[in-house]
């Protein structure tokens, strides 16, 4: 069985009333995500992507379907303190996350409240901050953090609850080219070292790239999914859903509607350049 299991959620915002038709922001959206994996969720604004990461953790219960996670209902309230042991959650602005005067207190906030004992706090504490290489920040107050610092802080107050797997929503919307490639590097780093699942709401498609897993969301519904080979190889198809392609790709693409033999469709500078270079044999 999955870690996490989505089965023909669907979910709106609307009140609902009679004779009134209902615009669902996730319509009928089945999903699979396996322990360990790292799984990328692109789409344009609007398009229920966020929604449907607030499913993961219960923040939000969908009004028809099902959400279990590591064989646990969503929508069973007993159930829900132990699914948000499990799943954590990351949102776009960390300032909005960030509740205490001093970087380690912050971090400590969480197993504070789930009744951990100090010492144990400590510990987890401090492994949480090394994880996210943050450590020798421990005394520094987080307002004077840079925005990819504080990212890192919001993540180590996740990884010291010791989810079993985080949800990222557009956590590096907000930041500059620095700080973004901080945290996709802690986040890489906490996925293949630690192993701990990773799910990443994002519109970048350089950070989609990294992933196993690219799911490409339109209208509350799954467009297409696959590995980011097999995903952004569908530049026509991500076009009519308003997406960008990675800047290799977009080149690749181009070139081939000119005529120039290539094979595969390359993601990143270094495949574009061998891409290039055999097809100017």
């Amino acid at each position: 069985m999955s870690f996490i299991s989505i089965r023909d959620v669907r979910f709106s915002y609307d009140e609902v009333a009679e004779g009134k038709p209902v615009t669902y922001a996730v319509d009928g959206v089945s999903l699979d995500i396996e322990e360990g994996e790292f799984v990328a969720v692109i789409g344009h604004n609007g398009c229920g992507k966020s929604t449907l990461a607030k499913h993961l953790n219960a923040m939000l219960l969908p009004d028809s379907g099902k959400v279990i996670v590591d064989g646990d209902d969503t929508s069973i309230e007993e159930k829900t303190f132990d699914i948000r042991e499990k799943v954590g959650l990351v949102l776009q602005n960390p300032d909005n996350q960030l509740v205490a005067s001093i970087v380690e207190e912050d971090v400590a906030f969480g197993p504070e409240n789930l009744g951990v004992e100090p010492e144990e706090i400590r510990r987890r504490v401090d492994k949480a901050l090394k994880a996210v290489d943050m450590y020798e920040y421990r005394e520094h107050a987080p307002h004077k953090l840079s925005g990819g610092q504080k990212q890192r802080v919001a993540i180590a107050g996740i990884l010291a609850i010791q989810p079993q797997c985080i949800v990222l929503d557009e956590p590096t919307a907000m930041l500059d080219p620095s700080g973004r490639e901080e945290v996709i590097s802690t986040l890489l780093k906490l996925n293949r070292d630690n192993k701990i699942t990773v799910v990443l709401i994002t519109h970048y498609m350089d950070e989609a790239v990294l992933a196993d897993r690219v799911v490409v969301m339109d209208s509350g519904r799954i467009v297409t999914q696959g590995t980011p080979d097999e995903v952004f190889s569908q530049v026509e198809l991500l076009k009519r859903h308003r997406l960008d392609v990675p800047q290799s790709a977009e080149l690749a693409f181009r070139l081939k509607g000119c005529g120039v033999k290539i094979d595969k469709i390359p993601l990143t500078q270094s495949d574009c350049v061998a891409a290039l270079e055999e097809a100017m044999k």
